[in-house]
């Protein structure tokens, strides 16, 4: 690991996978000095792969827009995998990002059901699936594409769901779900405390990973739907947390 460019190679793919870095353990790992990893992820920070901080680096979070535009083959077969627990008649809280709106592509027509979001996007899909649909209003975040704010908090509140559908920044065994932006974490929060069941929906490279801002401890969901393999999900059914595999 003495060419910068392998060292680089590495610590993007990291930070591509949504894990945090951390500077003294890359020193040893990679046998160089910690002002030599230093540079490294400065390197990466001006590319736009890292956001340097104290002792590593955390990735950069992309905005929300351009990672649907990008749509993945994992996002529809972890969708796929969550019908299954809808009904019609159902009152539905479907939270932003990408696997969630493959879930309201996917939906079938539910004319009795209810899809609450404050996703604007996800209110779109319902409604052309044939859906009846609520969309909560508020500031729209930028980094998530969802509405955020106490408006958007308190209205939900005063909902009850059957089942919410939250996306997932970062699920670790012990930090538990997590969120990039705090109040997107408010907003996931209240959904998840007005509703029956909550369903974590997340392809693999988010497992492991603790996002800045907690949004739940594992004991508060009910399930999680991930294309991961069973290895990758051990830590958080040992914990009693029910695991649907896509």
């Amino acid at each position: 690991m003495n060419l910068p460019d392998a060292r680089q190679d590495v610590l993007r793919a990291r930070l591509e996978r949504g894990q945090t870095v951390e500077l003294a353990f890359l020193a040893e790992e990679f046998g160089v000095s910690v002002d030599t990893v230093r540079r490294d992820l400065k390197l990466l920070e001006m590319q736009g792969v890292a956001r340097c901080v104290r002792g590593g680096a955390m990735p950069v979070a992309r905005p929300a827009l351009q990672r649907m535009a990008e749509g993945d083959a994992r996002y529809e077969s972890i969708a796929a995998c969550a019908l299954s627990l809808i009904e019609d008649g159902m009152v539905l809280f479907l939270d932003g990002g990408s696997t969630v709106l493959a879930l309201a592509q996917a939906l079938p027509p539910l004319p009795n059901a209810l899809a609450v979001t404050p996703a604007p996007a996800v209110a779109l899909a319902c409604l052309a699936a044939g859906v009846p649909t609520h969309l909560v209003g508020g500031r729209l975040s930028a980094l998530g594409a969802v509405c955020v704010g106490h408006g958007t908090v308190s209205a939900l509140s005063d909902l009850t769901a059957d089942l919410a559908f939250l996306g997932v920044c970062g699920l670790e065994e012990t930090f538990g779900l997590s969120a990039d932006d705090p109040d997107e974490a408010f907003v996931k929060r209240a959904m998840a405390q007005a509703s029956g069941r909550t369903i974590a929906l997340t392809s693999a490279p988010k497992l492991g990973r603790k996002a800045r801002h907690r949004v739940l401890p594992l004991k508060d969901l009910d399930m999680l739907i991930t294309d991961a393999p069973p290895r990758a999900t051990r830590p958080f059914t040992t914990k009693g947390l029910e695991v649907r595999h896509a």
